[in-house]
This record gives structure tokens, C-alpha cells and sequence, in this order.
């Protein structure tokens, strides 16, 4: 089996090849995108057969679409973080520099903001929707900077060159924990929760092969060094995941797309 995650450099590579290690599959990474792009499906045309991507490519890929090229293994990861209550959810953290008059989205207006790529929820998509509550039109609200990953959003407003940038909170956690510059930083607003990122698999894999890969990373949480591996990556454990686990994604993409 091949494995593509979606979700590195914000999570390190090495929890991917963990997770590939114990169910058997070739482990390779994409990191220029939080999931593939519209118009592009490395699932139907059999390139691989599992992926950790972005819950707003899995709705792409499996609830809006006819023929769904990919199915949910059922497993997903909780963020070491208390405003999640030990549920595999995460939020779209609003940061801005200390001392930054922004208290709110609607003091974003006119503002340079850093977003990680079109795909992204937590990093993207999460904002458009603040903004689109707003009765405003995010293009026109404000400019809105797709750096390319959370680390680089976070990086571009240390430095002074964006004013606020959205990131996923458990990226930002983590990273909180070892640079004192991005501790520094305050949450203006944790745009959220939304369901963690999902592992999917090829519709057409088998339900029992899709089971003993959900029970086997499930499992992997015993194990001493994955348990450091998920503390190194501010997250705390692998649990099963509801099939609708991922409607509120899919209802807020709808909203979305009738703005």
C-alpha cells in the first residue's frame, strides 16, 4: 500500500512514518498543499491508497461528489489542548503580533493576513467563513497571503511582514512549546472547532482491510514512542472517528458556496 500525508511540515514527517510502519504502507509526503488540489485525484487514479489530508478535500473527494473516490478509515488524532475536551477537534487560530490593536475579525479589515493555501481549513477557510459572518466579502475585506504552510504564516507575522496570520492550532501549540517568539504571539480568536484532519482510504478498499488499518493506528497509542512522538506533535492520543464526523466541514462548505 502507498500512503500520502498532506500534513507535513506542520506535523513532523517522522509521526507519518510511524503510522506507515505499522500498517504496512510506503510513506510519502506532499507539502506543498493541505490535500490535492480541485481537478486532481490521486485516489481514483490509483496513485495511492490512503492519505492524511485536509477534512475540506475529503468533502471534496466523498460528500459533494457522486462518485466518491475515497472512504474514511474512521481514526483521528486529539490535540493536546484544553478547549478540545479530549475530542478530535482543532481550531483555525487567529494570531497577531503583542500589541497589535486587533482584538477581533472585524479589525482585520484592510489588513495583510496569512493563510497557508486555498485548501486548508484551519489555515484558510476557517477565516473566509469568520469573514463571510461578517456580511463581508473576504478578497475585498482584507488581503489575504497564502504563505505556503502555518510555519511560514507564523514566521511572515514575527517578522513584521503580515499583520495576523490563521494557523492550526495544534501547529501553533506545538510550536508555542520551543520558540518563545511564537508563545509571544496572541490569539485574537480560535475559529471553531472543527474535526481533525482525516486518514481516507480508495472507496474501493475492502471494509475489512479499512477496519484493521483504523484498529491498528488506534492501537498505536499504547506504544511508549508513539506516545512521545504525539507529544512532540502536541497531540495526545488516536481515536475512532463517527461516520459524520465531518458533516459540520461539509454543511459550512455548502454556506460556503452559496455566498
Amino acid at each position: 500500500m502507498r500512503l500520502i500525508s498532506y500534513m507535513s511540515p506542520g506535523f513532523p514527517a517522522t509521526l507519518f512514518e510511524i503510522i506507515g510502519d505499522a500498517i504496512g504502507a510506503e510513506v510519502h509526503f506532499e507539502t506543498a498543499a493541505s490535500g490535492p488540489p480541485p481537478g486532481r485525484d490521486p485516489f481514483r487514479d490509483g496513485s495511492f491508497d490512503l492519505g492524511w489530508i485536509c477534512s475540506t478535500s475529503f468533502v471534496d473527494l466523498a460528500l459533494r461528489h457522486d462518485r466518491p473516490s475515497v472512504q474514511l478509515v474512521g481514526v483521528g488524532w486529539v490535540p493536546d489542548d484544553p478547549d478540545v475536551h479530549g475530542r478530535p477537534l482543532y481550531f483555525g487560530d487567529l494570531v497577531v503580533r503583542d500589541g497589535s490593536p486587533v482584538v477581533s475579525v472585524a479589525d482585520l479589515r484592510g489588513r495583510r493576513i496569512g493563510c497557508n493555501d486555498v485548501i486548508s481549513l484551519s489555515g484558510h477557510l476557517s477565516l473566509r467563513f469568520a469573514i463571510e459572518a461578517l456580511g463581508e466579502r473576504p478578497d475585498d475585506f482584507a488581503e489575504l497571503v497564502f504563505t505556503g504552510g502555518h510555519h511560514a504564516s507564523l514566521d511572515a507575522v514575527l517578522s513584521g511582514e503580515l499583520d495576523a496570520c490563521v494557523v492550526d492550532s495544534v501547529v501553533r501549540v506545538g510550536r508555542s512549546r520551543l520558540d518563545e517568539g511564537v508563545a509571544d504571539l496572541r490569539v485574537v480568536e480560535r475559529l471553531g472547532p472543527w474535526p481533525v484532519q482525516p486518514l481516507v482510504a480508495r472507496a474501493d478498499l475492502e471494509a475489512r482491510l479499512v477496519a484493521e488499518i483504523r484498529d491498528r493506528v488506534v492501537q498505536l497509542g499504547a506504544r511508549p514512542d508513539v506516545r512521545a512522538e504525539l507529544a512532540a506533535s502536541a497531540l495526545t492520543a488516536f481515536v475512532a472517528t463517527d461516520p459524520d464526523h465531518y458533516e459540520p466541514v461539509s454543511r459550512a462548505f455548502e454556506r460556503h458556496l452559496r455566498i
